[in-house]
């Protein structure tokens, strides 16, 4: 119990203090005092997809730590967060539990999804994670969580437009060697559905 309180107060003071901005502009924070190779991680970047001057989704970074039976490290997660009520496609397996759903090419994005998707209801999704080995060493690549290996990747969208929605998909690109993910192209409709290009 004791290791894991100082396991909590380590985290709370690696999230207050343990990131500084670098004074070369380059948009990426040094995670500090958490191990050896410690990664550069992106800023927050936001996103106003149907131009109404209101940020519909956020590309966070955010440090936890993972623990272990006999091991412990640090994690630093690549979110996106939903804002004024947009939302992204999820996949419910078996009503267990829920993962981001990255869709394909070719593949239909519905108003109304049918089971097993859903639009995502319960805060931030993890798209992807940089995960530190119990010695203390940071890897060299990101993991994507995703059942494809397919960069770029797709994911179903759902965008508030005044009192309605609008249905579409992001295009985004996953660096893997630094975490930066960016929207490279997107597309919107007051359609009942969406099919994402080839």
């Amino acid at each position: 119990m004791r290791r894991a309180y100082v396991l909590f107060f380590l985290v709370l003071l690696l999230i207050h203090a343990g990131c500084e901005k670098n004074d070369n502009g380059g948009g990426v924070q040094k995670v500090e005092g958490a191990g050896q190779n410690n990664p550069e991680v992106p800023d927050a970047v936001s996103y106003d997809l149907n131009t109404d001057s209101v940020d519909d989704f956020q590309v966070d970074y955010n440090m936890g730590i993972w623990d272990g039976a006999n091991a412990s490290g640090f994690l630093v997660s690549a979110t996106l967060e939903s804002m004024n009520e947009s939302t992204v496609l999820l996949k419910i397996n078996e009503g267990i539990n829920t993962e981001i759903l990255f869709s394909m090419p070719k593949d239909s994005i519905w108003r109304e999804p049918v089971e097993p998707f859903k639009w995502n209801e319960y805060g931030p999704v993890s798209i992807a994670r940089l995960w530190q080995g119990a010695d203390g060493i940071w890897p060299e690549e990101w993991s994507v969580n995703s059942e494809f290996n397919s960069n770029p990747y797709y994911l179903g969208i759902r965008v508030k437009e005044n009192e309605d929605f609008l249905v579409g998909w992001i295009k985004l690109e996953i660096n893997v060697t630094n975490g930066k993910i960016r929207f490279v192209e997107y597309q919107l409709t007051p359609e009942e559905y969406i099919v994402i290009p080839e």
